[in-house]
């Protein structure tokens, strides 16, 4: 930089700092006005709310959540203000919180003159506004009155502040105040008061906690969000050891006790959801309501409704942790990988996810996101990008079936060779025996044949697969890749759960949605969830789609699912990517999609042999399983009016006569106008109408 350049540097920010400390200086001059006549003469303005107000204050009231059966899920605010009188509020905080916001506080009437000036001084040597003047008192009002204050300029806000301050001051002892302070002040994830949080946070009443522990919640009062301890753990320990400093410079503790609470972790206690029966669903919920209704929604009293099912959240939870341990206890083989009592990195544990909805509204009925939510909250069934690996498939089936080609159309298994621009040559790899030369469309995703899948997908185009993709509501991207006919590409899993579902629905899509309504304390509706189904696949391709997911069920790689005990109409696809890194099994019924998912958050081969239908398939079965036998088992899916079915040959998928093979014969269903017309020409005979009399015969005679 030339010396112009530093000097022009320098002055625009020796300019910038004059600006900022005129400024400042303008406001606490104002400010100052204001206090001496609210002091002086009582003054109050017309926007202010009173200090009788704060009297006759009340806590919030709780959000509830609520099942679909109207019982009772979360009060997202249990116990979150607990009040306390000020002797049972520990010396070590009472006064970390006063060393730290407010060392005046027994000396000023609700502003600090000195902290003014103090604060001037601090932003003009810092040429920016870096520091307020707030005290104790004038956070009280701010705490109680967030939403009655002005909010149409900060000026105003502050100046009610300052009047407030100044009104609660005559009204109150300080020692009230400062109790009221303690017990009011937010500290994050819908905590207020020191005591609450000490509960949430370290699982402890406030008279047990630690130093450390003090400074951690007094320095939440700054930015409560900001130094939340779950999810910007760096942060709060950074603005923990900060507090250390000043308690000790203020004689709150010596300096050898502040070294000794500066190294130690921040070992926070299970979240309080993690005593509910569906903590992850409760936490996505939570989720959304602030982002719908603010940072407060916890404390707004508002009702909730959702379409969670307790008994299958219950048996999915259950069957998802079971399988976990029997794949670690080698019940599956040898399992490669420590299975401490007290793994210390996430990353390390074997994981996995379970999510149910309804196939028709996309309400979820089950949320698990992981095996235990004390131990890590990170939701992986919306919070996680994983490869589907082969469950990417009937995608790219729907896609060759909308570009009218039959169920019984041959697709080469042989290995292929895939060259792109820029790229080395691609050779996927095939488990199908190379003895196999071609299977039908049916036949290939049954089998879960890679080549076949390739094959297929260059045929339609990887543009027109993709766009199938995103008209089913995957919102990750699916680059036009050939890969990513073998699900090489991303995606959330919820949203790929509620793909399948469409395939199942007669082709409309569904979002997976968490809250059905949610209305206020007076039971007046606040908002409703809008009704985003529909139409993206025509019915016919849908259920042709769907039909060739039921033979992966009944004789492909999902078969583990009937060899569990599952014999109701059911759909789906296992998954299993490079290494057995992740194994999948997503299947529907006619009423509910699930998809399981098994793995590591750090991606890294679970065991030898590992895939979807051998790992995954088998809970789904068990969740399925259990969920029907108190359930009603839905009708079968029917073939829309555009779905004819006829009698083929499967290995010609010609129409069969009365020759060919009765084990090669079956009923196939084609889209009206891409059925055969001609009979086998391997099985000469007389038509359909006479396979079945002679079928017939044969039986007769061998019984």
């Amino acid at each position: 930089m030339t010396k112009l350049g530093r000097r022009w540097r320098k002055a625009s920010g020796l300019r910038r700092g004059i600006v900022a400390a005129l400024l400042l200086v303008g406001a606490a001059a104002v400010t100052g006005l204001v206090w001496v006549a609210a002091v002086v003469f009582g003054l109050g303005g017309p926007e202010c709310p009173t200090v009788a107000d704060l009297r006759a204050y009340r806590a919030p009231e709780a959000t509830r959540v609520f099942a679909v059966d109207g019982s009772l899920v979360a009060d997202l605010s249990p116990q979150r203000r607990v009040v306390l009188g000020l002797r049972d509020i520990p010396p070590v905080v009472r006064e970390a919180a006063l060393a730290v916001e407010d060392r005046r506080f027994w000396n000023h009437r609700g502003v600090d003159p000195r902290g003014v000036v103090r604060a001037v001084w601090r932003n003009l040597s810092a040429r920016s506004i870096r520091e307020g003047f707030s005290t104790v008192t004038m956070q009280l009002a701010r705490s109680v009155f967030p939403d009655q204050l002005p909010m149409s300029e900060k000026a105003g806000r502050k100046t009610c502040e300052v009047i407030l301050a100044t009104q609660i001051e005559r009204e109150f002892e300080k020692r009230e105040i400062l109790e009221l302070y303690l017990n009011q002040i937010y500290l994050g994830s819908g905590l207020y008061g020191v005591e609450a949080a000490a509960r949430a946070y370290f699982g402890v009443p406030i008279r047990d906690v630690s130093a450390a522990q003090a400074a951690l919640l007094v320095g939440l009062a700054r930015s409560p969000e900001g130094y939340n301890p779950r999810r910007h753990p760096e942060r709060a320990i950074r603005r923990r050891n900060v507090v250390l400093g000043v308690m000790a410079e203020a004689g709150v503790i010596d300096h050898a006790t502040a070294e000794a609470a500066r190294s130690e972790p921040l070992d926070l206690a299970p979240p309080l959801e993690a005593s509910g029966p569906a903590p992850y669903f409760v936490a996505a919920v939570r989720r959304e309501l602030r982002n719908r209704f603010g940072p407060d929604s916890d404390v707004l009293g508002l009702r909730v409704y959702t379409g969670l099912d307790p008994q299958l959240q219950r048996l999915s939870h259950e069957a998802l942790v079971r399988q976990l341990e029997r794949i670690e206890s080698g019940s599956y083989g040898h399992y490669p990988h420590d299975t401490g009592n007290s793994p210390t990195a996430d990353d390390l544990v074997l994981q996995g996810l379970v999510v149910v909805l309804d196939t028709h509204t996309g309400a979820i009925r089950a949320l698990v996101g992981g095996r235990d939510f004390a131990t890590s909250q990170f939701d992986r069934a919306f919070q996680a990008r994983r490869q589907p690996g082969s469950t990417f498939k009937p995608l790219v089936y729907a896609a060759a079936l909308e570009a009218g080609l039959p169920p019984t159309t041959r697709l080469e298994t042989s290995p292929l060779a895939v060259e792109t621009v820029g790229s080395p040559v691609w050779r996927p790899g095939d488990h199908v025996a190379d003895t196999i030369q071609s299977l039908s469309l049916r036949s290939a995703l049954a089998l879960s044949s890679n080549n076949a899948a390739v094959r297929l997908g260059q045929w339609v185009g990887e543009q027109r697969v993709a766009a199938v993709g995103r008209r089913l509501g995957l919102s990750t991207p699916i680059p036009p890749y050939p890969s990513i006919h073998l699900g090489s590409a991303e995606v959330i899993p919820a949203e790929l759960v509620a793909a399948f579902a469409a395939f199942g629905n007669g082709g409309y899509r569904v979002e997976p949605t968490l809250i059905q309504r949610v209305e206020d304390i007076h039971g007046n509706l606040l908002w409703r969830a809008p009704s985003p189904r529909h139409q993206v696949l025509d019915a016919g391709v849908a259920f042709l789609t769907v039909s060739l997911m039921e033979e992966v069920v009944n004789t492909g790689t999902g078969a583990a699912v009937r060899a569990n005990g599952f014999w109701q109409p059911a759909a789906g696809k296992t998954g299993t990517t490079n290494e057995g890194k992740d194994v999948w099994f997503v299947g529907l019924t006619p009423d509910l999609a699930a998809g399981v998912w098994l793995g590591f958050d750090r991606p890294r081969p679970i065991m030898p042999g590992a895939s979807g239908g051998r790992l995954a398939a088998p809970v789904w079965a068990s969740v399925m399983r259990q969920a029907y036998a108190t359930r009603e088992a839905p009708a079968p899916w029917s073939p829309p009016a555009n779905v004819v079915s006829v009698q083929v040959d499967s290995r010609t998928g010609y129409l069969a006569t009365d020759q060919c093979p009765y084990e090669d014969v079956r009923l196939e269903y084609f889209l009206v106008g891409t059925e055969p017309h001609s009979y086998c020409p391997t099985h000469r005979g007389r038509g359909p109408e006479r396979f079945f009399e002679s079928l017939w015969q044969r039986i007769r005679r061998v019984f």
